[in-house]
């Protein structure tokens, strides 16, 4: 199932793990709370692609998101 920002947002916002289909490869988005913020790491067959800094959770969407929009002229 191939996923919008939306559903992104969404995700990253109410849970810790996302499991998701773009261009026929599997992802998963996941994080976590530490004590200086959430940080939030994107994966690709056990393969770690992104991942942000310690910051607040919504901060975390913000920058997966502008990261996912930029990607999608590329096959990622």
């Amino acid at each position: 199932m191939d996923i919008s920002v939306n559903e992104l947002r969404k995700a990253i916002i109410s849970d810790n793990e996302l499991s998701f289909s773009n261009n026929g490869r599997d992802y998963i988005l996941y994080g976590w709370d530490q004590c200086d913020g959430y940080v939030l790491s994107f994966e690709c067959y056990g393969e770690l692609i992104w991942q942000s800094a310690p910051m607040p959770r919504s901060a975390c969407a913000d920058e997966f998101i502008k990261y996912y929009i930029g990607s999608q002229g590329a096959v990622i």
